[in-house]
């Protein structure tokens, strides 16, 4: 192996049996606790107590007792969960016990030939992209064996559910008399929501898909559309309020209507946002990311608050969170985080702050919905990731960063915006962003607007672009 460690947005990912092996995820823990003990890192907290969790994924669970064992013999208390658990309760405990940093054994929503390790740091949440870099180049520092190392092996989940729990009104909930489906995608939030509102009450949770499955039944655990089919099938066939689920490290919230429509995150995170501030539960502004909706502009501008609108990636929302910016943030994919509990994104947290939301508002879900849409107008939103040879995308991209075009389906382009990737501005109607994955040779297009058949358009006419400049380079 190489001596560099390629960290992602968020931690280290690889294919199961090929990049990802025992040694290999050792190399990378092991880079993680030579930073937690280093001289030259000053983040607060006790650097020798590490606490381990683990989603359900295949090795998921021996990996992190490998790591425990291994961590142990160096000289580090570790804490290892008994069970799985969502990898937000790796930071909740980071931050509770007033640790140093904390590490969760998950490839999140990846398919399931995929796994890797996510570093929590002391405040609760992601590391920084600092924080990864000198992880990163601090692969291959020796850890000399120490005494005194241990691991405890404990029930990290109940304190963290106990806590996710005092942060809404768990009696509004239960008196509500709401339907509730929630589907964990086989993944590590279980049967939690359940759990955490109990049975007897108004308010019924039912539970689907949450046994461990290692291959998530064929699909993968990101709750998306494509892969929500279970839970809109189980709505075609009994009645519910609202359909909840969570992907497979429990950091990402899919929601559902009762005709089983999708609601986008943006929506969801509107939604919320306006239900928090008006009960004066979140103060400061709100956070999205650069690839989500225009209706938070809206909902921002109605509600008084600053928008602070941040690159891809949750940890950038978090570091508003934790400059006292914002009260609530959100990105497209589903990752939801509010400043009163953690800088952290939460799936379970996220889908009791939506029934607390209905629960408190008197009104059914879709009535909420149709508020929203009276109160700030509809967007349609699209996403298309098109995979072609790596400089054609590129070329694509530079040359509408270079030459911008004055219309796109039609519409005039009135701006360009360069955050993250490139996006053109439609008129205050819509945009279009063309956003390179880092990792891989995909050109990521988003779109929104107004119209839904100019989201069509807009996706289509890219694609369209893409495979014309393909031909012409001929690759």
């Amino acid at each position: 192996m190489t001596s560099s460690i390629a960290f992602g947005t968020d931690g280290w990912r690889a294919r199961i049996g090929r990049d990802l092996t025992f040694d290999s995820l050792a190399r990378v823990v092991d880079a993680m606790a030579a930073w937690t003990v280093s001289p030259a890192n000053a983040d607060p907290g006790d650097s020798r107590t590490l606490p381990i969790v683990h989603d359900t994924r295949f090795l998921s669970a021996e990996l992190a007792a490998e790591s425990a064992g291994r961590l142990a013999s160096k000289g580090f208390r570790v804490l290892l969960t008994d069970r799985p658990v969502p990898t937000p309760c790796a930071s909740w405990h980071v931050r509770s016990r007033g640790l140093r940093g904390g590490i969760a054994v998950t490839a999140s929503h990846n398919p399931p030939e995929w796994n890797g390790v996510k570093y929590k740091s002391w405040f609760g949440g992601s590391a920084t992209a600092e924080t990864y870099a000198a992880i990163a180049a601090s692969a291959g520092t020796p850890l000399p064996d120490r005494a005194g190392g241990s691991v405890e092996k404990a029930d990290l989940l109940s304190p963290y559910a106990e806590a996710i729990a005092a942060c809404v009104d768990v009696d509004a909930i239960r008196r509500a008399g709401l339907r509730v489906l929630w589907d964990s995608m086989h993944g590590a939030s279980g049967d939690l929501l359940a759990q955490i509102l109990g049975p007897g009450h108004a308010t019924r949770v039912t539970t689907i898909r949450s046994e461990i499955n290692p291959s998530f039944g064929g699909v993968h655990p990101e709750p998306i559309p494509e892969h929500l089919g279970a839970s809109v099938a189980r709505l075609a066939s009994e009645p519910f309020d609202v359909a909840l689920a969570s992907d497979g490290d429990g950091d990402r919230l899919g929601v559902l209507a009762p005709d089983g429509t999708f609601v986008t995150p943006h929506r969801v995170l509107a939604l919320l946002a306006e239900s928090l501030a008006r009960r004066g539960r979140i103060q400061g502004g709100i956070a999205k990311t650069f690839s989500t909706s225009l209706l938070l502009d809206r909902v921002a501008a109605k509600l008084g608050v600053p928008l602070h609108v941040t690159p891809i990636g949750f940890k950038w929302i978090a570091e508003k969170m934790l400059s006292g910016e914002v009260g609530i943030g959100g990105e497209e994919s589903g990752g939801l985080g509010v400043s009163f509990f953690l800088p952290e994104r939460d799936g379970v947290l996220s889908g009791l702050l939506v029934l607390e939301a209905v629960a408190l508002s008197g009104v059914s879900f879709p009535e909420l919905l149709s508020r929203q849409d009276r109160e700030h107008g509809t967007f349609a939103y699209g996403r298309r990731d098109i995979r072609l040879p790596m400089p054609v995308l590129k070329a694509f991209v530079a040359g509408i960063l270079e030459a911008p075009p004055s219309t796109r389906a039609g519409a005039m382009v009135t701006s360009v915006e360069t955050l993250d990737g490139v996006k053109l501005l439609l008129d205050g109607r819509g945009w279009l962003l063309h956003r390179l994955s880092g990792t891989e040779p995909i050109l990521r297009v988003y779109a929104e607007h107004e119209d839904p058949a100019m989201v069509t358009r807009l996706l289509a006419e890219t694609a369209e672009a893409l495979e014309a400049d393909q031909t012409s380079i001929g690759t």
